[in-house]
Parts: structure tokens; C-alpha cells; sequence
């Protein structure tokens, strides 16, 4: 059996379903736990197939693919990649387009498809079994038929592919057909076989492979894979393809709760014996209280670590900032240390957390706030009006936000870390700006409804107070949009 040393994959499309995200990032490079599905699926070859060479096909946002692809060959020096044009006609034709390029057997798998625990040494088997075999598709066996319409169906003899329906409205079985595909040099010639689709007016990748099944001698045969497959044609699909990930490695995350203490001596206890349970690590940033807060907080034998912020309140974001760079955790929480929020809600946080990058508490439910709180209508109002203007200006990311002032908030380090170079607010309006770097460097930021009680020593806001805080949010939301534009990426 021939080694496989050639690999193509397709990243060359606009990925029009996932729009506005694409418009900014092509589908390959969306990142599934620190990697691109491109960076995966070179990977894949790689390490699966010891191929030698990959062929990228590139197009919509390329220089972003090109770029991408610098930084997979220092992760994979060994292997060789190159970037080429496609034709804008289609998968079958960019395939096509490498005819005098490749003169044997090569793999080719869409950029736009994740493999999870996939199993695709079946194409070596498959291969060793009928060594003389035009093509093999991959197929993984599926019970919801609703995936099948979105992709292709295959009928078999055996393992013998007999026929391929693009997009069929009654799937004849439970075969999903995947965008990972073995050719031989023969599928250059039957591409020159296969006529343009009436539908599309291309010629369909699906109809060569159906041609080649009917009329090659060697025949196509299937790769029957067991694996978490996901086909990226919509942000939702995305996103669910980052919740089962995550879900199945979220017990090896380490969570870090940040307190930040300012004269807290009344409520700082209540908060860590409150969630003390709940996290691998708990820090207490304390901004040089003279009261007995932060003796308290070493009492119950959690991290301790001073701001030196002369008791500033003014300086609460250098304040949580700085407890961040002391975490350790995977996920960081920040908490208020005034006993508002409770570690019951925290459970919600992590679940959302399975498919975001950053979760924060929305106080708006009124069924959820106690009697008594420093939460009057006005100030919902504002932090409502002020939530809606980030959505208005970020429209294209699909934010949706009620609560600016939430100190109740998780966030992957990952995730923070790509936007901290970006920040700069001092105070407490440090949240609202985290909320929107996070949003505009293209990521998922989202609210849940939690809880929220009477603040121990909570400090009266007054009319002025609001006044003064929806000017600065409004110039903040104002500088991050005209003055650092809008699309970042985080780096």
C-alpha cells in the first residue's frame, strides 16, 4: 500500500450562512479550544496520514488563511503547505484546478468541517482493502436525518458506494456523507466528465464522485468513521460544535474567583464562606483597606494580595486587573465582595461558559432582586439604555445586553488575554469595557439573569451619579467604535 503524501483542503469559500462573523473571519479560522479548524485539520493529515504536503485552497479573507497558515508551519515544520487561488466555481473545480500539480493519491477534507475524536486512519483500511479503488468518501452513520439534507447521502453495497444524492428532501438511509474525501489522479478526468449542475450551474463535487462510483473501474468506496462530526455552516453550528468540546474536557478547567475588597470587613467573610467551595482558587485583591478586611479574608486561608490604590475606589478596574494576572484558573469569575451576589447563580455561569467567552450577570429581573436594594427603576433604566446603545453600535456581532454594571462576570483567561492589551479604563466602568472588547474582537459575550441582594454598606446613587456614569459609558462606547474602530481581532 502506497503511502498517502498529499493533502487539499478547501478554505477558499465566503461562508455566506454564517454571516455578519464571516464578513470579518473566514469559517477555517474560527477557533475550537486555542486552535483553527484549519491549524485541526492540517494537524489532522499530519499526524493521521504522515502527509508530506498540503495544498490550501484560498480565496474569500486569504490573506488572513496565509497568514493562518504561517503560523501552523511553526507548530508543523515538517510538513509542507502552500496556499493556492481557487476559481470561484466551485469545490470540484478548485480540486480540479491542481491537475498539474498532483500526479497521485491525495486527501482532501473541507476547511470548514471539525473532526472531534474522529477515527480517519478508516481510509488506510479502506485503501489496504481495495488498493485499486478510484475514491473513498468518509460516512459516519446518523440518526437525525436533518444533517444528512444539509450535506449528501450515500447508498452502499457493502462498503461500495453505489450513489450519491446532493442535499436529498428523503434521505434513503441513516448515511451521512462528510467532506473528507481520497481521490486518485482518475478524478481529474471524470471532473472533465461531469456536467454543471442545472441547480448551481457548477459542477458539483458530489455529482464526480457519483460518476466515478457508476463508471470507474476501481470503483468509490466508503471510510465508515466513528466520530464527533461537525459540519460549520452556521454561527450556531459553531458554537456547537465549542459546547461539546468543552463539555468534554470541562472537568480539566480550573476556576479562579477574583474578589476585589475595598473596606469590606462587614461582608468579605460571608462572600468566601459563600463560595468557597465552588472554585479551585479564590482571590482577595484588597485596595489597602484600614479596617479588618483583609485579616478576615486570610482567615478563611484564601489567596491574599494588596493593590496598592490608597483606597481609591475610583480604582477598581486597575484593581480587578491586577487580581486577574494573579489567577491561575482557566476560567476567571469576578465577584463583588459586598454579598449582592450569591454562588448559586455561579453554576449558570459555567454552563453558558460551555459555548462563550465571557458570561455576565444581567440584574434586570425583577422577580430576582431582593427588597431593599440599591436597584431603583432609574438606575435599571440607564444601565438598560446604556446596554442597548452597545448593542445598537455593534449590531453586526448580535450582542444582546440589559446590564452594564454587573460585577457578577466570568471569562476564559484565553479569551481575556486576547483583548487585555485593549484595555485601559481605571474605574468601574472596567466592565462595560471588557463587555465590549470582547465583543468586537468577534467573540461571544452573553447575560443570564442572576440574583442580586442588598449590598452590605451599599452607598446611596444619587441622580447626579447616574448622570455622570451614562456620559462616560456613552463617551467609552463612542471612543471603542469611531476612535479604535470596530473590528479587532485581539492580537
Amino acid at each position: 500500500m502506497k503511502k498517502i503524501r498529499i493533502g487539499v483542503i478547501a478554505a477558499a469559500g465566503k461562508g455566506t450562512r454564517a454571516y455578519p462573523r464571516t464578513s470579518f473571519i473566514p469559517k477555517p479560522l474560527f477557533v475550537i479550544e486555542g486552535k483553527t479548524i484549519l491549524h485541526r485539520n492540517v494537524e489532522l493529515m499530519v499526524k493521521t496520514f504522515g502527509i508530506e504536503k498540503v495544498y490550501v485552497l484560498v480565496g474569500h479573507l486569504k490573506e488572513q488563511i496565509i497568514a493562518e497558515l504561517d503560523q501552523i508551519r511553526l507548530a508543523l515544520p515538517k510538513v509542507v503547505i502552500e496556499p493556492v487561488e481557487w476559481t470561484e466555481k466551485g469545490l470540484a473545480s478548485d480540486v480540479a484546478s491542481l491537475e498539474k500539480t498532483i500526479r497521485e493519491p491525495f486527501l482532501t477534507i473541507l476547511g470548514d468541517e471539525f473532526y472531534y475524536h474522529t477515527d480517519h486512519d478508516a481510509f488506510l483500511k479502506v485503501l489496504k482493502k481495495h488498493p485499486k479503488m478510484a475514491a473513498s468518501i468518509g460516512v459516519v452513520k446518523t440518526s437525525l436525518l436533518s444533517r444528512i439534507r444539509k450535506n449528501y447521502s450515500v447508498v452502499l453495497e457493502n462498503d461500495k458506494i453505489l450513489n450519491l444524492v446532493e442535499k436529498p428532501e428523503n434521505p434513503p438511509n441513516e448515511l451521512l456523507g462528510l467532506g473528507s474525501y481520497f481521490f486518485t489522479p482518475e478524478y481529474f478526468e471524470f471532473f472533465k466528465k461531469t456536467p454543471a449542475s442545472q441547480k448551481s450551474g457548477v459542477i458539483e463535487i458530489t455529482d464526480v464522485i457519483d460518476k466515478m462510483a457508476k463508471e470507474s473501474s476501481g470503483g468509490v468506496y466508503a471510510a465508515m468513521l466513528n466520530c464527533e462530526y461537525f459540519n460549520i455552516n452556521s454561527m450556531q453550528d459553531y458554537y456547537h460544535a465549542v459546547y461539546e468540546v468543552r463539555n468534554d474536557l470541562f472537568s480539566k478547567f480550573k476556576t479562579s474567583l477574583i474578589i476585589p475588597t475595598n473596606h469590606n470587613e462587614r461582608s468579605i467573610t460571608d462572600v468566601i464562606v459563600d463560595f468557597k467551595n465552588k472554585f479551585n482558587e479564590i482571590i482577595v485583591i484588597d485596595n489597602e483597606s484600614n479596617d479588618d478586611t483583609l485579616a478576615l479574608a486570610k482567615k478563611e486561608k484564601v489567596k491574599t494580595y494588596t493593590f496598592p490604590g490608597d483606597g481609591d475606589p475610583t480604582r477598581l478596574g486597575e484593581q480587578v486587573r491586577r487580581g486577574i494576572e494573579y489567577a491561575t484558573g482557566d476560567i476567571i469569575v469576578v465577584v463583588s465582595p459586598d454579598g449582592s451576589f450569591r454562588s448559586k447563580d455561579f453554576p449558570k455561569l459555567l454552563e453558558y461558559m460551555k459555548d462563550s467567552d465571557m458570561v455576565i450577570g444581567t440584574r434586570t429581573t425583577r422577580q430576582m432582586i431582593e427588597q431593599g436594594s440599591n436597584l431603583k427603576p432609574l438606575y435599571r433604566l440607564v444601565n438598560l439604555l446604556m446596554g442597548k446603545l452597545v448593542e445598537l453600535f455593534w449590531w453586526g456581532q448580535e450582542p444582546r445586553f440589559t446590564d452594564v454594571d454587573c460585577q457578577f462576570f466570568s471569562v476564559w483567561r484565553e479569551s481575556y488575554d486576547r483583548v487585555k492589551p485593549q484595555l485601559v479604563v481605571e474605574d468601574r466602568k472596567f466592565i462595560v469595557e471588557l463587555m465590549i472588547d470582547i465583543v468586537r474582537s468577534h467573540m461571544r459575550c452573553i447575560e443570564i439573569p442572576v440574583s442580586y441582594f442588598k449590598p452590605v454598606g451599599q452607598v446611596e446613587y444619587r441622580l447626579r451619579d447616574m448622570i455622570s456614569d451614562s456620559f462616560q459609558i456613552f463617551k467609552l462606547i463612542l471612543s471603542k467604535k469611531f476612535f479604535l474602530g470596530e473590528n479587532r481581532d485581539g492580537e
